[in-house]
């Protein structure tokens, strides 16, 4: 009797393995071989990254594996498919271009093609995410290095970004200096204080052939016993500090793209300083060309047009323009290009009528838009206590770019969100800008939220 009973569970068992395998099958089975596969229409005809995408006909059949969708060559992935319409999602950066849908047979080649003859609009969405960087439930983070979940900030203040590696230096003000690769996915500290007799760490630049790394000190002194700019080099992975100037304490540096003169200011009296060679010394010098906003101590950044024709200077809320003069290799005497000197605001105006609140780090982004005129780059800069990114036209017309977006009832405008530009994405002081133009992604470090979020198009 218990053989019999066992006899009976199994067939049981096999039974309802074979009808359930035969229930897949016709779950997942292809068009009706006696019909015809037809396609009618496909809709939405626009939409943006993550945009739901349906594909309508008759016999299309049920199997996922069988259906290849793309648009304009870009491949979809297949979400699900019923006897009369296949379901999709729109990808990253997908192309404006021709629908083709493709269903396979079983022995895998082309059962029915089909390509419509309207095109699919892509409308590109730029929008704020978060590249790397975490902070406990008490908004604490410390210097950890390691891979991009692992990885933590502590004052960000500062970024470049190395296209020969797809790579970020992130200065963390009056500490030290991290790498961040972003092939890899893994957060490094190059340099630290201690190295080249540092004091603390302000900023840095890249040399034109992004092969040196300049960074300068704030060592407190009014003299030139100690060293304001050091250098490092690829060819030494970034990691060995060399002396470059000997100078007052700076805050940051230059080096003009064409002719690779290297400017930096210091601290007394804002002066705006020039290296040069001195056969009597035997090395560097410098020599002071100006001093920006008047006479009073400024911890100016330099920031130079990709032309070599004119730099810009931020100090507080203002944004100042000098000229470069060719013949003598020198910048000019400034004027306030936006923004007003001693006072601080929030508007996006023309000029001196604009207002910021304390301007940082900016790049230079070249805009499709002004092809073929004299000047064909905006100015981002990072507006810190504003928690935004503003944009300055050749022109001097100031715009807001990203942040305070999610307006709430308590009127603040700082936050950490991700999201649409102006709608959503909030920062909590962004200081730091960098600029990836192939890829056409902004990379921002933040003081508060410290993290390195991204600007880009999806």
């Amino acid at each position: 009797m218990r053989d019999f009973t066992n006899y009976l569970i199994l067939l049981l068992i096999c039974h309802l393995t074979l009808g359930g395998c035969k229930k897949d099958e016709a779950k997942n089975s292809g068009p009706d071989p006696g019909q015809p596969i037809m396609f009618s229409d496909f809709s939405p005809k626009k939409g943006t990254v993550r945009t739901r995408f349906y594909i309508y006909g008759t016999n299309l059949g049920t199997d996922i594996s069988r259906v290849k969708v793309s648009i304009g060559g870009r491949m979809l992935n297949v979400i699900g498919v019923s006897d009369d319409k296949v379901y999709c999602i729109v990808p990253k950066r997908t192309n404006t271009g021709e629908v083709k849908i493709v269903i396979d047979g079983d022995d895998g080649e082309p059962l029915a093609e089909h390509i419509f003859s309207e095109e699919f609009t892509y409308e590109p969405k730029v929008s704020v995410g978060t590249l790397v960087g975490k902070v406990d439930q008490y908004g604490n983070s410390a210097v950890v290095n390691g891979t991009f979940e692992e990885a933590g900030f502590n004052n960000p203040t500062w970024a470049l970004f190395e296209p020969n590696t797809n790579s970020l230096f992130v200065v963390e003000r009056n500490q030290l200096v991290r790498k961040v690769d972003i092939n890899e996915r893994q957060v490094s500290t190059l340099i630290t204080n201690g190295q080249a007799s540092f004091r603390n760490l302000q900023t840095a630049t890249l040399s034109f052939d992004n092969d040196t790394l300049f960074i300068v000190d704030d060592h407190g002194q009014n003299n030139k016993n100690f060293v304001a700019i050091a250098y490092t080099l690829r060819s030494e992975n970034f990691r060995r500090v060399h002396p470059y100037l000997y100078d007052r304490t700076s805050y940051a540096c230059a080096h003009h793209p064409v002719d690779h003169v290297m400017f930096f200011n210091t601290w007394w009296g804002g002066g705006l300083m020039k290296a040069f060679y001195d056969p009597v010394l035997g090395g560097l010098n410098s020599k002071e060309l100006f001093r920006v906003g008047g006479n009073s101590d400024m911890k100016t950044t330099i920031f130079f047009h990709p032309s070599g024709n004119y730099a810009y200077f931020l100090e507080g809320g203002c944004v100042y323009k000098s000229r470069y003069n060719w013949t003598t290799r020198e910048l000019e005497m400034p004027i306030v290009f936006a923004g007003r000197q001693g006072v601080t605001g929030d508007i996006d105006a023309i000029g001196t009528s604009a207002r910021f609140s304390f301007l940082y780090q900016g790049v230079f982004v070249k805009n499709p838009d002004y092809a073929g005129k004299e000047d064909e780059y905006d100015f981002y800069v990072c507006d810190v206590d504003n928690h935004s990114v503003r944009i300055v036209s050749p022109t001097g017309e100031v715009s807001t770019f990203a942040g305070k977006g999610s307006p709430s009832s308590d009127g603040k405008k700082e936050g950490y969100i991700d999201g649409d530009l102006r709608k959503e994405a909030r920062f909590n002081r962004p200081s730091g800008i960098a600029y990836d133009a192939e890829r056409e992604i902004f990379y921002i470090t933040e003081i508060n939220n410290k993290r390195i979020r991204t600007i880009s198009v999806e």
